[in-house]
């Protein structure tokens, strides 16, 4: 009998790297998950990592490593982590403190913190789940959509969206339908203080959605996948140029990256994740680094004088 098959068992060339998300923990320091698999997805690794990073050199030590596919990641601070893996186990980094629990649900995807501290997770057939501390509480589901998106400056504002123009605002304990008039799935949500939720689609569809009004944002013909405010400017990401910049209700081109899977600011960077990269943009320049596999993972810094210009 044979054991499981792991990583170790693909050829190098035949390992698929991808970028999950990056956060920047103030200094040259970045939380950053990243995960192997083979091409049919039978057998995943995935690591946690702190990454310094100072523009001219990067180095990482792994700070998790899980032998599954980790499907979200937030990162606080050094010693503040939350990760979620395949089947629902979350994990929690609390400095030297390692421990799980596990959703009532294996179908759950993403994870959502609100600044106070509250965490959600939510996936499949409408489930939502908010942490107690101890362990994930079920809010009821309101529709049977798959949920992709999720945010809010705060749980009165709080939206999660996804599958069929599904569009949820939380009151209390009980999800409220926004009624968008379209059936197109949401891709990305962003929500800001005085209640506009922007909406980002397949096939260029964006809006913004405020007082029941909904306006057209006129965008390129691509998916957008995240969306995010930092240093005063919204910046959109899609998976074709890489991240545009709001102007009015038009998208402009800002950076050609190629694709801008996630964006994560903080008050001095905004951290995009790509494919195998993650950017860092300080509000006038770009640097960044990439991740690669030959048999072991390593990283190596991008010259952005050179690429994705």
């Amino acid at each position: 009998m044979t054991g499981r098959k792991t990583i170790d068992d693909v050829p190098s060339q035949e390992v698929y790297l991808e970028a999950m998300r990056g956060y920047h923990l103030g200094g040259t320091l970045f939380g950053v998950s990243i995960e192997l698999s083979d091409e049919y997805r039978e057998c995943g690794r995935s690591y946690l990592l702190i990454v310094d990073f100072t523009g001219r050199s990067a180095r990482f030590h792994v700070l998790l490593q899980l032998e599954n596919q980790m499907l979200s990641h937030i990162s606080g601070s050094q010693d503040d982590h939350v990760l979620l893996e395949v089947g629902g186990l979350t994990h929690f980094l609390r400095g030297s403190s390692h421990t799980t629990a596990r959703a009532p649900e294996p179908f759950f995807h993403k994870l959502f913190r609100l600044p106070d501290g509250t965490l959600f997770t939510y996936g499949e057939d409408g489930c939502v789940c908010r942490f107690d501390g101890i362990s994930w509480q079920p809010i009821p589901p309101l529709v049977s959509s798959f949920l992709r998106a999720m945010h809010g400056p705060s749980a009165e504002l709080l939206h999660v969206a996804g599958n069929n123009g599904t569009l949820l605002r939380l009151q209390g304990d009980r999800w409220r339908q926004v009624p968008l008039d379209f059936n197109r799935s949401i891709e990305a949500i962003h929500v800001s203080p005085n209640g506009t939720v922007s909406i980002g689609c397949e096939d260029g569809i964006c809006f913004e959605y405020r007082d029941n009004l909904l306006k057209e944002i006129k965008a390129p013909d691509s998916d957008f996948m995240s969306i995010c405010d930092f240093k005063g400017a919204r910046f959109w990401g899609d998976n074709d140029f890489g991240v545009f910049v709001q102007d009015n209700h038009l998208l402009k081109e800002f950076r050609a990256l190629g694709f801008a899977y996630a964006m994560q600011p903080s008050p001095d960077l905004l951290v995009v994740t790509g494919w195998k990269e993650i950017f860092v943009f300080d509000g006038n320049s770009w640097s960044g680094f990439e991740f690669g596999y030959d048999g072991q993972l390593y990283i190596q810094v991008i010259d952005m004088s050179r690429r994705y210009l």
